[in-house]
């Protein structure tokens, strides 16, 4: 019998790596204490306890700061993908720095993993608003799909589609998974996966999973690390996505996902 599958993602970046100053300027790497390396450990070995293949999807500054790092996670038989040359949204360049950010960032994860790079989500998925439309560029770069436009108010828009479906020939769009179909409507990732109860989150992940729907979870690796420090003077919205439920994630995890068969985004995208 097969087990129910779902795609599993990780967002590859660093516990202060937000998209508001001053966390979001270049000089925050040096100014902010790096624990990716401690908070990747803790995910590769989530990820060996589920028997779990996932996507990773890499920011180029930590890639260049940690490139032995990254080629463990793809030495593990993880996909890498792009998260970005920094953890900058989108929609806050324009269309040629962006393009040319997600060009170069492909080439730099792709020299030092020596794998393709398939699949892109931008920070804070931020193909929305004056980017809304830019994923037009991704199958000119060598993108098979995009995971950066979220179904909900705010950081996307709750009309799009809320499963896997095609944005142009060759190339999927992968959302994330969101509870509810309309107001209100809660993600089932980040802190919405750490703190709503258990049976209702499992619920639905059973449920994508029974439709094979491809609609892929989301994990941060810092999310793991439970002893990060605080964001001082970051907006209540991103300390309360940081700090609630971190508390026993491993575990809540472990729990959560158990009896999945958890596998890339690339291995869906390629049985299409």
């Amino acid at each position: 019998m097969i087990e129910p599958r779902l795609p599993l993602s990780l967002d590859w970046e660093d516990w202060f790596q937000l998209c508001c100053p001053p966390y979001d300027q270049p000089e925050a790497l040096d100014r902010f204490e790096c624990r990716l390396p401690r908070a990747t450990e803790l995910s590769l070995v989530l990820c060996a306890d589920l028997g779990a293949k996932a996507t990773w999807f890499c920011l180029g500054d930590q890639a260049r700061r940690h490139p032995a790092l990254l080629r463990r996670i793809a030495a593990e038989g993880h996909a890498v993908g792009l998260h970005g040359l920094a953890h900058r949204r989108a929609f806050e360049m324009d269309r040629a720095e962006w393009r040319a950010s997600v060009r170069d960032g492909k080439a730099l994860l792709e020299d030092l993993t020596g794998q393709p790079v398939v699949g892109y989500r931008a920070p804070e998925w931020s193909l929305r608003g004056p980017a809304a439309g830019w994923w037009r560029d991704l199958p000119e770069l060598g993108f098979r799909y995009d995971s950066s436009r979220a179904p909900l108010a705010v950081i996307g828009d709750p009309g799009w589609p809320r499963r896997p479906h095609l944005l142009t020939e060759g190339l999927w769009e992968l959302p994330p998974p969101v509870l509810w179909s309309g107001p209100p409507r809660s993600p089932l990732w980040g802190w919405g996966l750490r703190v709503l109860p258990f049976s209702l989150v499992r619920r639905e992940l059973e449920a994508l999973a029974s439709e094979d729907a491809g609609t892929p979870l989301t994990l941060h690796p810092w999310e793991l690390d439970e002893g990060q420090p605080e964001l001082p003077g970051a907006p209540f919205g991103h300390r309360f996505a940081h700090s609630a439920g971190l508390k026993g994630h491993g575990t809540h995890l472990r729990d959560l996902f158990a009896g999945f068969r958890l596998t890339t985004l690339e291995a869906w995208v390629a049985e299409r």
